[in-house]
């Protein structure tokens, strides 16, 4: 066993830390989730997280130490708790486990690193517990997160396809784009409807002209 706290005090104290930071990051959730069963297991884990802290440090201080840090690192939150506990209500539950999730990843790599180091049995024993059951709230988070997980947007149609939809005859009736005229085709047919226009325009006066005449013809008797 390691005579001094200086041992494992880094091990012990970072695991502490990342059980404050838990339990602070799913007290957040507790608030942002609308589901009420997901609000108590967020409520049950917050619990859980801070009283694997308190367990951790009743264990040091009966080996004769102090542990440094109960509230957490520095008493800062690490980025992937802080992410949890600053969500509001309306994110879904898919994004609140999403994050949650990133949460419980770095809690089982910080037991990790801990166990790793050379540890008094009595505190081994304790991380060991306490590693197994966050490794079954992570199974556990995860697989309500895929359940929560929004349906995929759909597939773009592959070339074939487009290419299919291209080459595909259009129904009878259909009525289809003209096609593209030229600049002297363009002219001409300007040209031959101001000829027509003016055609019209000229049967008009003859119309009319022949209408006035009418008018003021003088019929003749022969006496």
């Amino acid at each position: 066993m390691p005579g001094t706290l200086q041992d494992f005090a880094a091990a012990v104290n970072n695991v502490i830390a990342v059980n404050r930071d838990a339990e602070q990051g799913y007290r957040g959730a507790a608030d942002a989730a609308k589901d009420r069963p997901l609000k108590e297991l967020f409520e049950e884990l917050t619990l859980q997280r801070g009283g694997f802290a308190e367990e951790l440090q009743a264990a040091v201080k009966d080996l004769g130490f102090d542990p440094t840090h109960p509230s957490g690192i520095g008493g800062v939150l690490h980025g992937a708790w802080m992410t949890v506990k600053s969500l509001v209500s309306g994110h879904s539950a898919y994004a609140i486990l999403t994050e949650v999730e990133r949460g419980e990843r770095w809690c089982i790599k910080t037991y990790r690193e801990s166990m790793a180091t050379n540890l008094p049995p009595e505190i081994r024993s304790v991380l060991d517990r306490q590693f197994a059951k966050i490794e079954e709230t992570y199974k556990r988070i995860s697989e309500l997160r895929q359940a929560s997980a929004p349906p995929p947007p759909p597939e773009p149609p592959s070339r074939e396809e487009v290419m299919a939809h291209k080459s595909t005859p259009k129904p009878e009736g259909t009525d289809a784009a003209p096609p593209a005229q030229s600049d002297d085709e363009r002219a001409e047919n300007e040209a031959r409807g101001r000829e027509e226009r003016a055609k019209d325009e000229q049967r008009g006066r003859e119309e009319r002209a022949q209408a006035g005449d009418s008018k003021h013809a003088v019929s003749i008797v022969e006496p």
